[in-house]
C-alpha cells in the first residue's frame, strides 16, 4: 500500500442535505463519522492517495482514496472543493457528495 506523504489537514463534510457525515484527515490518517437511521458510526481512515493539494494549483480534478480500518476503500474525485464518492460509500450508507476545505 502506498501512503501519501502530506501533513496537511482536510475536512470533508456531506454535501447532501440531511446527511450528517464528515471525514477529518490530518496528514496520512483521520477519522470518518456518519449516521444512518438511529445508528452512528466512527471509523479510523488511512490516506492511500491524496491529490487534493496538487489539484489546487491546477485545473485538474482532485482524487482522494481512503482506506477504512476494515480494509474498505473509499474513492473520491472531482473539483478540489467538491468531491463525489466514486466507490465504497454506498455500501456504508455514506453520502455521495462531499464539500472539502483545508483546515
Amino acid at each position: 500500500m502506498t501512503s501519501a506523504c502530506s501533513q496537511e489537514t482536510w475536512h470533508l463534510v456531506s454535501g447532501e442535505k440531511g446527511d450528517a457525515a464528515e471525514i477529518r484527515i490530518d496528514g496520512d490518517e483521520g477519522e470518518a463519522s456518519w449516521s444512518w437511521g438511529p445508528d452512528n458510526f466512527t471509523v479510523q481512515v488511512t490516506v492511500v492517495k491524496n491529490g487534493l493539494a496538487g489539484a489546487a494549483a491546477t485545473s485538474k480534478d482532485a482524487e482522494l482514496t481512503l482506506q477504512l480500518a476494515d480494509g474498505t476503500r473509499l474513492e473520491f474525485a472531482g473539483r478540489r472543493s467538491a468531491l463525489v464518492c466514486q466507490r465504497g460509500c454506498e455500501g456504508l450508507h455514506l453520502p455521495n457528495a462531499w464539500l472539502v476545505r483545508r483546515d
